[in-house]
């Protein structure tokens, strides 16, 4: 019975298939469910959303309920009918107004005849006879939908395509209207989720939720024409140069001459990114649901859509680029094998980190900071910089935008009450001739660098080499591929020594500065894939990914003698473990982690690991209490289940907040909680609590039950 539902529904909708999400399930799209609360009612809606699921689970149905849709459906169709009724009497009785109408336009006429045979005036020459023209639709500003067509695919509110559209009318009459960013599509679930707009006249309903980000180069130069291996040349002065004139004594020049200058080249390193693209099957496209923006006819090539698709491919491009020129480290292609565009080329933060390793910087001893000391951590690190640069007025300090915000938020704390406090200044308090100049796509970096203004900028070949797309066309497809350099590098950085403590503690023979500290010790990167050797070369928090094979950790590699180190259990295809032998024979036992298990190592000087602590997902869970079936949760969002006396059935959270999602684990295989998929859960299937597993739930607001999120 409920598949004839679903045919019905689907013809209301005028679509012919359920979208589906990523593992496969069928459900309304959001536009979809309000068509069907505004003519069926939010009951009706509810259980067929409901049924939905359970045809996607392959669930049976329930026939009361299926009875009760079907009444629903039933009494709305009458009321249709009822209503389709009124209007033939309506239609009826205008038809019979209009012939009393017509008798009155035909005696009107025979007095009009009349009349148009006497001679006519003159008109007077003042007046000038407007003859009444048709006008189109002109928006007003205020318009809900476009053209004014009351339908639910030309509304303006959630469909940013149709707000482009309407802001373009609107300037053309004077209006100007805020506008959404066009930005990128994948068109392989267009085809499925838009299909069924192919029929109707204005389907430009190309959703695209990829905005631009700002761009790095308001912040830092760009410069062309630069190839590999380019030398930006250093110069340092060495000791001092002036001193008391002597020359009255007698003394000779060439035992006078004092100072010197060293010059220390900078090696430009340009790395080389590609874009490359295939595309396929553009006659299905066509068929599908290009519509009219099909220009072509029947040819395979759609160029009009593919160059759409390339502006937009263009915004992506430039959008990866932009967090790659911070945050980009940079790993050597494989043949045959696509690379990430993190890895394409190093960005700022690997640069740094670069110069470091290369005893060419010396960064400050500070520490990480955080959101209580930042105030005082800027200002101790602002006056480390040596005093002649400082208060040169040509130093700026470059931070994340959280950086930013907490730095406000700490001088609010500590100076609010001040009569002469300044809000949200754009320089270091103690030190106004230190400009601060946010970096966005930095963050979680904790990273500082202070540095003459100019002196970090963004490198090229030749401009907009990254949109020359090269187009190919092979039999029935088209290849689409652009090659491009990139690369951000500073002028200026510091003189190089061999090892850390040959550098001099004052800072005096770098320009670039920084604190020792980038990515925050909570913050994980991810591992390579099967790694049994993984690198903290870039950060010393890893995690681990899915692995295609089993993959037990050997070693760590780039760790020095006496860094601390975290690895972190982040999937459980082929999981990380870490076995009681070779570098790791001195931990407690070995240890073979669930997800979100950490561990904490430190390097010995003999190459051994001594374990510091570990830590399990459950750690900061709270315990439920034995037997307890109704457990008060407004301690936390975390709890684990303890032994049980009896069998014992969880029907309620108490104290739960709406909205906030409740993960509870399973403690113990003694009497194991469980929870039914009834009463206040609305589960997937019912749940025991087995040591080692866990269910995630969130309270609606609606109907202040509990829904299951996710389980392990």
């Amino acid at each position: 019975m409920f598949k004839q539902l679903m045919t019905t529904v689907l013809a209301f909708l005028g679509i012919q298939a359920f979208a589906k999400d990523q593992d496969g399930k069928m459900h309304l799209t959001e536009e979809q469910r309000e068509n069907l609360v505004k003519y069926f009612g939010d009951a009706f809606t509810g259980k067929f959303i409901q049924s939905l699921e359970k045809e996607s689970r392959g669930e049976a149905q329930d026939q009361a309920l299926m009875d009760g849709m079907v009444a629903d459906l039933q009494a709305q169709l009458q009321a249709s009918l009822d209503a389709r009724t009124k209007l033939e009497k309506d239609l009826n009785a205008e038809k019979s107004e209009k012939e009393k109408l017509n008798g009155v336009i035909t005696e009107q006429q025979k007095t009009i005849d009349t009349l148009s045979n006497k001679p006519e005036k003159d008109p007077d020459p003042k007046k000038v006879d407007m003859k009444d023209k048709d006008t189109s639709w002109i928006p007003s500003g205020k318009d809900t939908h476009l053209f004014g067509q009351d339908l639910p695919y030309m509304a303006l509110e959630g469909r940013p395509y149709n707000q482009r559209a309407y802001a373009a009318l609107s300037a053309r009459h004077g209006i100007l209207m805020p506008t959404r960013e066009a930005s990128s599509l994948d068109y392989t679930s267009l085809k499925n989720d838009l299909g069924d707009y192919y029929r109707i006249r204005k389907q430009d309903r190309i959703q695209s939720f990829l905005q631009e980000l700002p761009s790095l180069t308001r912040i830092f130069n760009l410069e062309s024409g630069y190839q590999d291996q380019a030398v930006l040349v250093n110069l340092f002065l060495t000791d001092e140069f002036s001193q008391a004139d002597s020359t009255a004594l007698g003394s000779t020049f060439d035992n006078m001459v004092k100072g010197g200058y060293k010059f220390e080249p900078e090696v430009l390193t340009m790395y080389d990114v590609m874009f490359a693209h295939k595309f396929t099957a553009l006659k299905e496209i066509e068929k599908s649901w290009i519509g009219y923006l099909n220009r072509e006819g029947s040819s395979t090539m759609k160029w009009s859509f593919i160059e759409y698709i390339l502006v937009e491919t263009a915004k992506k491009l430039k959008n990866e680029q932009e967090v790659r020129r911070i945050r980009g480290v940079r790993k050597n292609p494989t043949v045959n094998v696509p690379g990430t565009a993190y890895q394409a080329a190093n960005g700022l933060l690997k640069f740094i980190k670069n110069q470091i390793a290369l005893f060419k910087v010396k960064p400050f001893e500070l520490g990480e900071w955080n959101s209580g000391n930042i105030a005082n951590y800027i200002r101790t690190a602002t006056q480390m910089v040596p005093e002649v640069l400082r208060d040169s007025g040509r130093i700026v300090l470059y931070m994340s935008t959280d950086a930013l915000s907490d730095y406000h938020k700490n001088l609010e704390t500590l100076y609010g009450q001040n009569r002469d406090y300044t809000a949200e200044i754009q320089y270091v308090k103690e030190y106004p001739s230190v400009k601060i100049v946010p970096i966005p796509g930095m963050a979680p970096s904790k990273r500082m660098i202070w540095t003459i203004e100019g002196n970090i900028a963004l490198f090229e070949d030749k401009p907009g080499e990254m949109l020359n797309f090269s187009l190919e066309q092979q039999d029935w497809t088209l290849k689409v591929w652009s090659n491009w350099r990139e690369s951000i590098w500073a002028y200026l950085t510091g003189r190089k020594y061999d090892n850390a403590e040959e550098m001099p503690s004052d800072y005096s023979t770098q320009l670039i500065f920084c604190n020792d500290v980038d990515e925050p010790a909570d913050y994980f990167i991810n591992m390579e894939v099967n790694d049994t050797t993984p690198s903290v070369l870039n950060h010393t928090s890893l995690v681990s990914v899915a692995n295609t094979q089993a993959t037990a950790i050997t070693g760590i590699d780039d760790c020095a003698v006496g860094q601390e180190v975290r690895l972190k259990c982040g999937n459980s295809t082929n999981a990380i473990t870490i076995a009681q032998a070779g570098n790791f024979s001195l931990i407690s036992e070995a240890w073979t982690p669930e997800v979100g298990d950490v561990i904490y190592l430190k390097k010995r000087s003999d190459g051994k690991f001594i374990e510091l602590k570990r830590e399990s997902v459950t750690s900061d869970a709270i315990a439920i209490a034995a037997d307890d079936t109704t457990p008060d949760v407004s301690a936390g969002d975390k709890f684990i289940t303890v032994a049980n006396s009896q069998a014992t059935a969880i029907t309620n959270l108490d104290n739960a907040i709406a909205g906030r999602v409740y993960t509870i684990y399973g403690g113990s295989d003694t009497n194991s909680s469980t929870i039914a998929n009834a009463g206040n859960f609305v589960l997937t299937a019912a749940m025991t609590l087995a040591e080692g597993t866990y269910i995630k739930l969130q309270k609606s607001e609606s109907d202040s039950k509990f829904y299951e999120i996710e389980r392990g």
